[in-house]
């Protein structure tokens, strides 16, 4: 479980990550990114009802959880995140999903290890 401090929590925050954020396309997840005044990054995940029900929802939620929380220490501070499950995630496994969050994080530019190699 990703820490509290590490969510997005308040409808409002989402909201101006959705209206005011950008945003990078892949064809298993959405990227929306905006710069946030804290030290640390927040995240949302989102799984909408056209992914499939409860339990798939649940389960592309979880998968995309389990990768920033794996990968927590090589992300830049200071960026409220939202990850948007599209319909094809449901049928791919963990690994697939590491690798679209890891791209999708490095074409935004906000992962440690490129920041300090370029």
């Amino acid at each position: 479980m990703l820490q509290r401090r590490y969510r997005l929590r308040l409808s409002s925050d989402l909201q101006s990550v959705r209206q005011n954020g950008r945003s990078w396309r892949h064809p298993l997840i959405v990227l929306l990114v905006k710069a946030n005044q804290n030290d640390v990054s927040r995240f949302a995940f989102v799984a909408g009802r056209r992914i499939g029900k409860a339990v798939v929802r649940n389960r592309c939620r979880r998968l995309m959880r389990e990768v920033v929380r794996h990968h927590l220490n090589e992300i830049e501070a200071g960026w409220d995140m939202m990850l948007i499950a599209r319909s094809p995630v449901t049928a791919v496994s963990y690994h697939d999903v590491e690798t679209a969050v890891l791209q999708l994080l490095s074409r935004a530019n906000l992962l440690c290890t490129q920041r300090t190699s370029a």
